[in-house]
């Protein structure tokens, strides 16, 4: 059975209790001093980086150049749920990932979409042969079960089919319960077969579900088919065990941890619950497996991702209550609200007030010299997220009080997705909706021509553009266009210093010297829209076309 290197570990649990609260550093694990996002205690001096810069640099460093690359890989190539299960897998220390099915599916999934410059080099594969899927493949499994502990003696092994051991009716339960009293460490079991990954085409009810949740929050959404989402669930429901709630506690979610700014609004969020008597009981997945074995411990569950279906497992065995992140928790009165409510559950509403204000007057004060220097200019946005989230835009208009003149949506993207025109009108409805509570004084153009766009240009001081300037850039090259794709990140993260953070990165691009007459050789290039930055290449638009028609199994796809 091929096996990577032997097992090494290198996280640290990253959890805290009690009174260690105060000395924690949430930096979640030792693994993220490798890829340089680990906090620099060092206040900023003689140009040196304070430590919200020092993260941010780090972040930028590996993610800026992975990150366009991560969300294509997963839209046309990487996007199988055994990925997102490995991925989690990989995030445990002590846990390896054995994959029952043939070994090219175990090559590819070392490289995850969720960090690509970090590939996950340790997994186990039981490498099914044309034999193996003629006469059957569940003895390879049981040999192989034993052979990858007795190779690695990982604390955890997470046995994950694929789809040629699914489509063989291979009895993946019953091997394990048959040698979990033989191996000396946990087996769990998700059900990771590519063919169960959800259709693409749900992705219409999910956009139903996104837009009726940024008024809406006690809508719930399965997200059937997702690796993550099942991996998580997986661990609450098989390896978690009942334990002595410790009072004031709680589990944080790290699901996305390798995006912008992440590991500044963990350590945030950490150091506020901390300050109000709030310990963190463990960070999950990206712990040891014996934590999140004790992760029924803490009073409430703090999930972040795309679901809570982990937590609300949770909540049925367990009865640990948990809260979600909404959409509408970011900016400074969303962290606000987020923290409070957090408070409340653990019936600290008094010194979470307490807390909340400080923090809101330190931001204030933060901002007051910030804000004064962007009133001096007009702006306008280029955007394709904030058709996903649209309370991103207070972030801009309350907290850092910027003149905005225009935003400009690209909507294209949906046609990426293939969501339906009666779900585009919805999402469309919803977001003037939240548009309109926000007293507006700006003019919104939905897929504006690139003679639009110029003409918006020349109407603004400064253009905020994610993703998708190039049409600008190749129109006319003065235009000041201010790079945001990475800093967009930082709009929806729930967190005060962030949000101050962002309005100095943008005083620092306004402040900048501007180059003149600058013909960059990417601006040159025609795209492929709403494919940006993909290349306008008739064998690339093929290529996109074919694969998703297979996906779908569409007439076009030839399936």
């Amino acid at each position: 059975m091929p096996l990577s290197t032997p097992f090494r570990s290198k996280r640290s649990s990253g959890v805290f209790h009690g009174d260690l609260m105060e000395q924690a550093d949430l930096s979640i694990s030792s693994e993220a001093e490798d890829d340089g996002s680990r906090q620099n205690d060092a206040p900023r001096r003689n140009g040196e980086y304070n430590d919200i810069q020092h993260n941010l640099l780090s972040d930028r460093t590996f993610l800026d150049i992975h990150g366009c690359i991560s969300r294509l890989a997963h839209y046309h190539g990487i996007d199988c749920k055994l990925s997102g299960s490995v991925y989690v897998v990989s995030e445990i220390e002590g846990a390896l990932p054995l994959i029952h099915g043939v070994r090219g599916c175990a090559f590819h999934q070392r490289l995850s979409p969720r960090k690509l410059y970090s590939p996950v080099y340790t997994i186990a594969c039981t490498n099914l042969v044309e034999e193996d899927i003629i006469y059957g493949g569940e003895e390879k499994l049981r040999r192989g079960i034993y052979d990858a502990y007795n190779r690695s003696r990982p604390e955890l092994i997470a046995v994950l089919p694929t789809c040629i051991s699914g489509l063989m009716g291979e009895d993946v339960l019953s091997i394990i319960k048959d040698v979990k009293d033989d191996i000396p460490c946990d087996l769990v079991f998700v059900p990771s077969e590519g063919f169960a990954h959800r259709d693409h085409d749900s992705i219409d009810s999910i956009m139903q579900y996104v837009a009726t949740s940024w008024k809406n929050t006690s809508q719930q959404f399965d997200f059937k088919g997702c690796g993550q989402v099942d991996m998580l669930a997986a661990l609450a429901e098989q390896l978690m065990e009942e334990q002595d709630v410790i009072e004031n506690s709680v589990n944080l979610e790290s699901n996305g941890r390798y995006t912008y700014g992440f590991n500044l609004e963990l350590q945030e969020v950490g150091r506020i619950l901390g300050q109000m008597g709030v310990s963190i009981n463990a960070v999950l997945p990206t712990t040891t497996v014996e934590r999140i074995r004790q992760a029924p411990a803490a009073r409430l569950n703090i999930a972040r991702s795309r679901t809570d279906k982990w937590a609300a497992h949770m909540k049925d065995k367990f009865g640990t209550d948990h809260i979600k992140k909404w959409p509408h928790n970011s900016g400074i009165d969303g962290t606000a609200r987020f923290l409070q409510d957090v408070g409340s559950r653990l019936g600290l509403d008094g010194e979470a007030e307490a807390v909340i204000d400080v923090e809101k007057k330190r931001a204030a004060e933060d901002l007051a010299k910030i804000r004064q220097t962007l009133s001096g200019h007009s702006f306008a946005i280029l955007s394709q997220n904030l058709i996903f989230n649209p309370h991103r835009m207070k972030v801009y208009l309350n907290d850092l009080m910027l003149p905005i003149k225009y935003i400009c949506i690209d909507s294209l993207v949906l046609n990426r997705l293939k969501v339906s025109q009666e779900t585009r009108d919805m999402m469309m409805k919803n977001m003037y909706g939240i548009f309109d509570e926000m007293t507006p004084d700006f003019q919104v153009l939905i897929d504006p021509s690139a003679e639009e766009l110029h003409k918006v240009s020349k109407e603004v001081n400064y253009i905020l553009g994610e993703f998708i300037t190039s049409p600008i850039h190749e129109k006319v090259s003065e235009i000041p266009v201010l790079d945001t794709s990475l800093l967009c990140n930082l709009l929806y993260r729930t967190s005060f210093s962030i949000i101050v953070e962002l309005g100095s990165h943008l005083v620092q691009k306004i402040n900048r010297p501007q180059i003149k007459d600058r013909r960059l050789i990417v601006s040159r290039l025609k795209y492929n829209s709403p494919y940006y930055p993909m290349l306008d290449d008739p064998r690339i638009s093929s290529s996109i076309s074919m694969w998703h028609g297979i996906w779908r199994a569409t007439p076009s796809g030839g399936c």
